[in-house]
């Protein structure tokens, strides 16, 4: 049963980071940020800082240690898909034997194979799983599963806009962690919060969002609202999306790509980079690894084909390497 006031610590304080560690601290947990570098600094500094449309909102934070998280009920990885094989050894001997890991992350996530049935049968992927090493880190009744809709910028001044919809999905991933108490602190702190059955589909749907529309940006450049409204796009986004769906049902987990909604939320999602799109304009390497190599990697597995995101996964890796 999880306390009626979280100890929690969130590691990473990127967007989306600062976008929960706020509204949690907000909504009278007790909150810890895990930073590094500049950003560390600045938090230190300044706190965090978020608006939500006419809501301003404003925390300090205490500073965790990442040698020690013994005292934190949850913590919440709120990090590129690639820190992990790096960052996930190390927590898992900093947190208690009993605390819950919650991974707030894109892509098709390390622990999607653990208890899974074939093809994967806890297989790890090398895009994601490198070594093989991360499957084993955490019994799969630690981890609540996480699927995140959220349109979060951070300016350059360290501040963070929220903009859309905003909601957590959270799901087991095995066993039962208090799914219903976690949903109900995230939800009376402002975080609108669904508890899905089955936290793998809703992995799968929002990887076909993820897919459709992240890689095509990132190589392009285009907002949201441009791919939109460019017919030839539109096409392409919908090859991506049915190839991602497609791999969904040869797995097991047939969803509807929902390609009108799709399309829908293009063309009224204004002038919005994806996450993607911004790692690509900022220099930083895109997560490539957990939203497109990884289902490829799959298809490989089972034998679909996915011709149209690989031809542009590629494109991107090439386009990547040459800045």
């Amino acid at each position: 049963m999880a306390p009626a006031r979280l100890k929690l610590c969130v590691v990473g304080a990127g967007a989306i980071g600062t976008a929960l560690a706020v509204r949690l601290a907000s909504g009278g947990h007790e909150v810890a940020v895990l930073a590094r570098g500049a950003r560390q600094t600045f938090i230190a500094t300044h706190g965090l800082t978020l608006r939500d449309g006419d809501l301003d909102l404003a925390f300090r934070p205490a500073l965790a240690d990442l040698a020690d998280l013994s005292d934190y009920d949850l913590v919440i990885v709120a990090v590129k898909a690639g820190a992990l094989p790096a960052l996930l050894p190390r927590l898992a001997q900093a947190m208690r034997p009993d605390a819950l890991l919650m991974p707030a992350i894109n892509g098709l996530p390390w622990w999607y194979a653990l208890g899974e049935r074939a093809p994967l049968g806890d297989r790890p992927l090398a895009a994601i799983d490198p070594d093989g090493a991360l499957l084993p880190l955490f019994a799969p009744e630690r981890l609540i599963g996480c699927v995140v809709y959220s349109r979060v910028t951070m300016l350059g001044s360290g501040h963070v806009i929220v903009s859309g919809r905003q909601e957590l999905q959270l799901g087991a991933v095995g066993g039962t962690p208090p799914l219903a108490a976690l949903a109900t602190q995230f939800s009376d702190a402002g975080i609108a919060v669904r508890v899905e059955p089955d936290i793998r589909r809703a992995v799968w749907r929002k990887l076909i969002r993820n897919a459709a529309t992240n890689v095509v940006t990132a190589l392009t450049g285009a907002t949201l609202e441009q791919l939109g409204h460019d017919a030839e796009t539109i096409r392409l986004v919908t090859d991506i999306a049915l190839e991602v769906s497609n791999l969904a049902a040869r797995v097991g987990r047939a969803v509807d790509p929902e390609i009108d909604e799709l399309l829908a939320v293009l063309r009224s999602a204004g002038p919005f980079a994806t996450s993607m799109l911004q790692d690509v304009r900022h220099g930083r390497e895109p997560e490539l690894g957990a939203i497109a190599q990884a289902p490829l990697e799959l298809a490989e597995l089972v034998g679909q084909p996915m011709p149209t995101l690989r031809a542009v996964a590629t494109l991107l890796r090439l386009h990547v390497r040459a800045r």
